[in-house]
């Protein structure tokens, strides 16, 4: 029998159908299965599903495409994660919106392309910030996907990294609860309530207690993601009357690796070195908390009730040499390269999406997670996105056509990293410069390494495509020139 969590769930659901519908967003969403809002009968109790799921996403910091042992990882399985994907969907052509964490970020958040909002590299110091026009802080006055899912009726909050403002000499910035989060917990990378590492080899940490702005909590480095699964868990059991939707943002993969003795035992003799033994621990040790994370789940009651969405915000970490893999793909981060911004995207929703499927077809892109969340919850779609929504894939129906995609990235010029701006229209990826030097074009689907450059067999798709890309760099905030360091 259904509880009262049920039926409220669909009288807020019904309320956000009828505003969307309202305000010309389409037509309502009813239940799968489910007779018309005019018929009398309901469909059968096994066909219903909550009109409003919860929603998990969890996002993993620099882990690459093959660093799973779904993806092909050897070295060390991955179960707990491998799990997600058997009870639901790979889709194999899932793009980040930037090789780089903060306008990776800005992308999943508001659904626009992030350089548009002055978001092209990581947020550092103002100093550093000023020499790429990158943006000290995301702008609260955005579309952002926890104000539009708040909106609908969910509780929101946002667990474990942010790297959206706050942080090294930026004390001013908003907190998460400006973008739409009734409550946060993060780390040295935002403010608000926030755990600190006791065994960075930086000074990330020292330099975030002296801007003060919330609660401080000091943890070493291998406990942080127990603490933010914990968070969020406890996040879930205070709001089970109401549907809820948490960001779990996890740190692991990034560097430093600093594993605990116990984990790094699990591990050891793994890696070519003790560097990769260390990543190797956090790795598994990350997966055995997305285990904790859907015991918890399940012990709460609400797994069968929560959609699941699963990536990576790019590729692996930076170096010839580094440990973490972006399987068969040219690059890694901060790379407009395959390797840099293309992940595995696993989703796991019971009852809707089909256990067991994988999707090699279907282009889609951090900006679409806005519009497709909205969509499922009922909630109207913010004007002014990039993205579309893309939950028919989900569902087990590929998507056969979509608006091109375009992405930037800015750095010192380093050109084993590849041009800085990329545009994807079908299956064709053209990278360039600004200037328009430095082209590359590549037949994704039939060469997804990026082997072969067709530039010059290819003249009508690399015209097309330089001023489709061209004119998408001219509509951007001017970038600035930074000077190589020395």
């Amino acid at each position: 029998m259904r509880g009262r969590r049920y039926f409220r769930r669909k009288a807020i659901g019904l309320a956000a159908t009828l505003m969307a519908a309202a305000l010309g967003a389409g037509p309502a969403l009813t239940e799968p299965g489910a007779a018309p809002a005019s018929a009398p009968e309901p469909a059968p109790e096994s066909a219903q599903h909550p009109v409003q799921p919860n929603i998990l996403f969890v996002l993993v910091d620099d882990m690459g495409y093959g660093d799973l042992s779904i993806t092909g990882n050897r070295l060390v399985a991955t179960p707990n994660i491998d799990a997600l994907a058997h009870d639901g969907i790979v889709m194999t052509q899932f793009y980040d919106a930037s090789p780089l964490c903060s306008p990776s970020r800005a992308g999943f958040m508001t659904g626009r392309f992030p350089a548009r909002d002055r978001f092209v590299t990581f947020i550092d110091n103002r100093r550093r910030n000023a020499a790429f026009n990158q943006a000290d802080w995301l702008d609260p006055e955005l579309p952002t996907l926890p104000r539009t899912l708040r909106q609908a009726g969910y509780k929101t909050g946002h667990f474990g990294k942010w790297h959206l403002g706050g942080g090294r000499d930026i004390g001013d910035a908003p907190l998460p609860t400006a973008y739409g989060f009734d409550e946060s917990y993060v780390q040295w990378e935002g403010l608000g309530p926030r755990v600190l590492p006791t065994d960075l080899t930086n000074t990330l940490g020292e330099q975030s207690a002296r801007l003060g702005q919330g609660p401080l909590e000091w943890l070493p480095r291998a406990q942080l993601t127990d603490r933010f699964v914990n968070t969020t868990l406890d996040f879930v059991r205070r709001n089970k009357d109401e549907p809820w939707f948490a960001q779990l943002w996890l740190t692991d993969m990034h560097s430093p690796w600093v594993p605990s003795a116990e984990q790094l035992a699990e591990t050891e003799g793994k890696g070519r070195n003790p560097r990769e033994d260390n990543f190797l621990a956090v790795l598994v040790a990350m997966d055995a908390e997305i285990g904790q994370l859907v015991e918890g789940l399940r012990a709460a009651g609400e797994l069968d009730e929560t959609l699941i969405v699963f990536t990576s915000d790019n590729g692996p970490t930076i170096g010839a040499d580094a440990p973490g893999s972006a399987g068969p793909y040219r690059g890694r981060k901060a790379s407009l390269y395959e390797g840099g911004v293309r992940q595995p995207l696993i989703v796991r929703w019971p009852g809707q999406v089909p256990a067991g499927s994988r999707d090699p077809d279907s282009v889609v892109q951090a900006v679409d997670l806005l519009p497709t969340l909205a969509g499922i919850a009922g909630a109207p779609t913010p004007a002014g996105i990039d993205g579309v929504d893309v939950s028919a894939a989900w569902r087990g129906t590929p998507m056969t056509s979509r608006p091109d995609l375009y992405s930037h990235v800015a750095r010192p010029g380093r050109e084993a990293f590849g041009p800085l701006y990329a545009i994807r229209a079908g299956a064709w990826k053209l990278l360039m410069n600004a200037d328009g030097s430095g082209a590359e074009l590549y037949n994704i689907e039939q060469d997804p390494a990026e082997q072969r450059d067709r530039t010059a067999d290819s003249p009508d798709i690399l015209e097309t495509l330089s001023k489709k890309l061209a004119n998408w760099i001219a509509s951007l905030p001017p970038p600035a020139t930074p000077r190589r360091s020395r």
